[in-house]
């Protein structure tokens, strides 16, 4: 999978992601990712574990 990250931006401080029934966590940043088929999404981003960014499948984004 090529895919590069064009640019990273701090998320909103109220927005948070949910995942598989675990308490709300708030998401880091925002990464715009160009695909490898050139085609670009905007990803968010968490601290987990307090040590490594990393996408968060499945999760749902919200406001609180």
């Amino acid at each position: 999978m090529n895919e590069t990250i064009i640019q990273i931006i701090p998320a909103p401080s109220n927005l948070m992601y949910g995942y598989d029934g675990g308490t709300a966590q708030p998401v880091a940043c925002l990464a715009l990712v160009e695909l490898a088929d050139g085609d670009r999404e905007i990803r968010a981003m968490s601290l987990t574990n307090g040590e490594i960014f990393e996408e968060q499948p499945g999760a749902i984004l919200f406001f609180d």
